[in-house]
């Protein structure tokens, strides 16, 4: 029952997260990085004092340092997400790089927690079938947004035009957030300590990599008092799934974890269709995108409950 409320809140947390963050007009993205970072910040250490582990925190490489640096390593990915999205567009960059968040976080959490130790042959062949059909439930998600672009001329539309050298370095900025994305999380277990106190300085991490990225954007900026609500409050939705993904980790490991956090993208895809019409109900693309919610959030059920 733990693992299944762990799950729901990360799944319902970060699939919310970014919609609310994007809501705000106007507002740069290093600008909803860094406040996101500061509430996931707040978050981080709200549950560091209620749960008790403040008194446990130290500036040791093992309970500071090696979580910290896994937080400057997620601000990596999101610079690598932000140039891709810049260059090939959203439904592009996030075709590559979520795939490749569960396929890294597999292999490393096979190759340094040997993850898939004691595994039964039979079980082992259902949750491969069942990682296969993760990934096409997510590219039948990504390829409706890519359909529902062509169809209204807007999205990725002027990425077709774009030369051939943009669209190579666009892809590979997609790549490198799959990779980093996929691993920012292997110090923090490394550390192998509490989640609420691993927790607060992989946030700090990032938090500090949003200042450096804001500063390298042209510096801090301050949106209106309400915008800057919203986004402190998307970062504390954000927070929320950090230290559920901590805690779940610790039960079913890095592999299986990061497969049923990246299911949060079956929340961003309704809330594309439902709230904001994007593809729109009853169409062929909005029909696509659900066949990929249901095929990816049953399979990613499974993977969840044979691990």
């Amino acid at each position: 029952m733990t693992t299944l409320l762990l799950s729901l809140a990360i799944v319902l947390s970060w699939g919310s997260w970014i919609p609310i963050a994007q809501s705000v007009p106007g507002a740069r993205q290093s600008t909803r990085t860094l406040y996101v970072t500061a509430g996931n910040l707040v978050f981080a250490a709200i549950a560091l004092v209620v749960g008790g582990s403040a008194g446990q925190l130290t500036l040791g490489w093992k309970v500071f340092w090696l979580p910290l640096v896994g937080g400057l390593v997620w601000v990596g990915g999101s610079f690598c997400a932000f140039r891709a999205t810049e260059t090939i567009g959203l439904a592009r960059a996030a075709g590559t790089w979520t795939p490749l968040n569960i396929i890294v976080a597999f292999i490393l959490g096979a190759l340094l927690f040997n993850e898939l130790a004691g595994i039964t042959a039979a079980r082992y062949t259902i949750m491969g079938g069942c990682l296969v059909l993760v990934l096409v439930g997510v590219f039948l998600i990504i390829g409706s947004q890519n359909s529902a672009d062509a169809g209204d001329g807007a999205g990725d539309a002027g990425v077709r035009a774009a030369p051939a050298i943009s669209l190579r370095t666009g892809f590979g900025f997609a790549i490198g957030a799959g990779l980093l994305w996929g691993a920012y999380f292997v110090p923090a277990q490394w550390a192998h300590v509490p989640s609420q106190l691993g927790n607060f300085p992989l946030a700090v991490g990032m938090f500090v990599g949003a200042i450096m990225l804001a500063a390298r954007d042209g510096g801090i900026v301050r949106p209106a008092p309400r915008h800057s609500a919203v986004l402190l409050t998307s970062g504390l939705l954000f927070g929320i799934g950090s230290v559920a993904l901590l805690g779940l980790v610790s039960r079913v490991g890095t592999g299986v974890g990061f497969t049923i956090a990246q299911l949060s993208l079956l929340v961003n895809a309704s809330a594309g269709i439902w709230v904001f019409k994007v593809p729109p109900p009853g169409s062929r693309a909005a029909r696509t995108a659900m066949a990929g919610i249901v095929l990816a959030g049953v399979s990613g059920t499974v993977i969840g409950a044979l691990r």
